[in-house]
């Protein structure tokens, strides 16, 4: 903390002084000796000598420049990385100190009894966090004096690789070094390239080597320099081979070690993301023509179940984060055509070998790219939206297109020795990536992260959403796969006050129920403009999952509390402030009951199970609570608080009917939880919607009829939909 940093320049000075005393020098041999032996004046063996000899010795001057410059740019390196490492160690330590914090010489954070006032001592004493606060500053401390002595290291590395010569098998042994390097950065990412080629030639690293790997990834990861010198050293194929030979090693590897080999591959991935982040560089477009020659070729094939290219390499992806929307859209396209140019290619396993692939790999990495650029609601949007001229189409590629069977089991059919015994089947895990990636694109934001109902959408997210939408209906109808209905239920949920609006069929903005042919935007806000027919066999294609129906059906129901909540405080003349939004939420209330009815009707022995279901995620219920629910307004919340009847019922009932067969007699009986939430918003009002004689009774009583009428209506016509025959 004390020593003189200033030395390192003026050293770096004498250095470069060196280097043009080695050049003046140079010039001087090359004028009054080598030219003895080349100006043709001296023949014969000794001549052929002297000018072998004046060769090598004139050589050496250029190396012995090139090794002091290196040098001088080294130390130049290194007093940049500790003056800015000491900066920052010097302002944690005043920051611990301020907080109350004594800092001993070995970095240890300890509360400074002395200098605190009494009380303060007091309260200290018999605060219960105090260790925890003690153990932040000494590690926050300790993390830095780790950084500092990470870059010593390097230092030390960088300095003693420009002084080794670089000839040792030349005519130069123990000379200069031509080929120094004075960049830190790029020494150490050779050598890391280098412990990584050991690992791929002889499977194995001391202890030692990976101690010095993870050194060498901690202290460089977000160095450009070092990770394009490492990949580039290394190669795409020698990338890929050795995130294959981490990711065994760990496996079988336990404890601490396990560990070693954990960070070393994050620390891959990191460089992986760092090196591919400027698509602008010459690395760039190397690199990826690279992986383009790799990315299909099986990766090492001493393994029993062949790895290819791209499955390594999302593999090592999928460890790490970071990575540029570039690099991310350019990879899905490449993996793309890909995929068009070698049909089957990811098909695990391969052939008729049914050996296990081992579980660390991403045996889809279409599907995988996509949930790592779920991570970043920017990239999935750049990555599924169609554009404005639906150019784009991997989104259609993915949901239309694609053959997403990758996967073979046997049979069982032994009946003939030439009898086709393999059948091949979609994973379990397909589209996984894709629905997350459908999820945040259309949304804006990760799985997890709270919504607001209303939330606002770019032009991009609304039209991934119109797309998925339409392209879903006319690739599956109303039967979606497994893993797409839960994300998807939560990016309709994102878009509800559109919905709403679609399901009603009553709005020209929306193009009624036709629909628009792209989403509109106003105010920098865009929507949803799907045709009515897609939407309701898209909501009953996620609806066989019954926790996404609930989170429909009672996000919808928050809605519709918010709608009432801004009618005006009376009726008015025709009531039509009333009426209107009364008939709309019964339109959309018969929509989604028909949804439940058609999975009742198709459930069969199942329907009574699944309408329990429906009711255990009941919103304020009990049970298990429905996750994902936007913030609706106080007045709307209050409403539905106030609303006491259980609005799955009207599902149970619906079950009920299926089975006694008379479920088409009565298509307004499952009306009470919309009636429901009208009186309980009239009471809002402070009217009672059970006194015949109180104001505006019978106000109220009208929405309840306009309700019930629409949402007959809207049960029929979603019926139609579903059930067109």
């Amino acid at each position: 903390m004390t020593t003189d940093l200033g030395l390192l320049t003026k050293a770096a000075e004498k250095w470069d002084k060196a280097a043009k005393d080695f050049e003046t020098v140079q010039r001087a041999y090359d004028g009054q000796v080598r030219n003895i032996a080349t100006d043709g004046s001296w023949t014969g063996m000794a001549s052929m000598s002297a000018y072998t000899a004046g060769k090598v010795t004139y050589e050496q001057y250029t190396a012995a420049a090139t090794e002091a410059r290196a040098v001088a740019s080294l130390l130049r390196d290194a007093h940049a990385q500790f003056t800015e490492l000491r900066g920052k160690l010097k302002n944690e330590v005043a920051q611990a100190v301020d907080a109350g914090m004594k800092v001993s010489d070995d970095g240890t954070a300890r509360f400074d009894f002395e200098k605190a006032t009494k009380a303060l001592a007091d309260a200290a004493r018999h605060d219960p966090d105090l260790h925890t606060t003690e153990s932040h500053w000494t590690q926050s401390i300790g993390s830095l004096v780790q950084a500092f002595d990470d870059a010593d290291q390097g230092v030390k590395l960088a300095l003693t690789a420009a002084v080794k010569s670089s000839d040792i098998l030349g005519t130069g042994v123990n000379g200069f070094n031509a080929k120094a390097e004075g960049d830190i950065e790029k020494v150490e990412g050779r050598r890391e390239a280098q412990l990584a080629a050991k690992l791929n030639t002889t499977g194995h690293l001391t202890a030692g080597e990976i101690t010095e790997m993870k050194r060498l990834f901690r202290d460089n990861e977000k160095s450009k320099e070092f990770s394009q010198t490492l990949l580039d050293s290394l190669g795409p194929k020698g990338t890929l081979l050795f995130t294959n030979h981490l990711n065994e090693s760990m496996e079988e590897a336990v404890g601490a070690t396990r560990s070693d080999f954990d960070s070393i591959g994050k620390g891959l991935a990191t460089s992986l993301a760092t090196a591919t982040r400027s698509p602008d560089s010459p690395f760039y477009g190397k690199w990826r023509e690279g992986l383009r020659k790799v990315g299909t070729e099986v990766v090492d094939s001493r393994q029993k179940v062949q790895v290819r290219g791209y499955q390594s390499l999302v593999t090592l992806m999928a460890r790490g984060d970071g990575y540029s929307t570039k690099f991310i859209t350019d990879l899905g396209d490449d993996l793309i055509a890909a995929e068009k140019h070698h049909p089957g290619v990811w098909d695990m396993p391969g052939g008729k070998n049914l050996a296990h692939p081992p579980h660390w790999l991403a045996t889809d990495p279409l599907d995988s790219l996509l949930g790592i650029a779920a991570r970043d609601p920017k990239t999935a949007e750049k990555f599924l939206d169609p554009g404005p001229d639906g150019k784009n189409d991997r989104l259609q590629y993915l949901v239309h297109d694609r053959d997403w069977k990758t996967r073979y089991e046997l049979t069982g059919n032994h009946s003939h020795p030439d009898a086709d015994q393999f059948r091949k089947l979609e994973d379990p895990n397909a589209r996984k990536g894709l629905a997350s990636a459908i999820e945040t694109a259309a949304t804006g934001h990760r799985t997890g992260d709270p919504a607001r109902m209303g939330a606002t959408h770019t032009e991009g997210q609304a039209r991934v959403m119109q797309s998925t939408v339409e392209a879903l209906n006319g690739k599956f109808g109303d039967k979606l796969p497994e893993n797409l209905r839960s994300p998807m239920a939560r990016a309709i949920v994102d878009y509800t006050p559109d919905t709403h609006e679609i399901l009603t069929g009553q709005n020209p903005g929306y193009g009624y129920e036709g629909g628009l042919k792209s989403p509109w935007s106003r105010d920098g806000d865009s929507h949803l403009a799907v045709d009515q027919q897609s939407l309701v066999r898209v909501i009953r294609g996620v609806s066989d999952d019954p926790k996404s129906y609930s989170l429909i059906y009672n996000t919808e129901r928050a809605h519709a509390a918010d709608v009432l909540a801004g009618m005006p405080d009376k009726p008015g003349g025709a009531n039509t402030g009333w009426n209107v939004p009364s008939r709309d939420i019964g339109m959309v209330f018969g929509t989604l009951n028909a949804v439940g009815a058609d999975v009742i009707m198709d459930a069969q022995d199942a329907r009574k199970t699944w309408a329990d279901d429906v009711a255990r995620y009941g919103y304020h219920l009990g049970g298990a609570p429905v996750t994902g629910l936007p913030v609706i307004g106080d007045v709307a919340q209050r409403t539905i608080d106030a609303a006491a009847y259980d609005w799955s019922k009207d599902i149970k009932n619906l079950a009920d009917e299926k089975a006694r067969g008379d479920l088409a007699k009565d298509w307004t009986k499952d009306t009470a939880s919309v009636k429901d939430l009208i009186d309980a918003s009239a009471k809002m009002r402070h009217i009672d919607p059970a006194d015949p004689q109180g104001p505006h009774y019978n106000d109220v009583k009208q929405m309840r009829q306009e309700t019930e009428q629409s949402y007959s209506a809207g049960r029929n016509k979603a019926l139609t939909y579903l059930r067109p025959n």
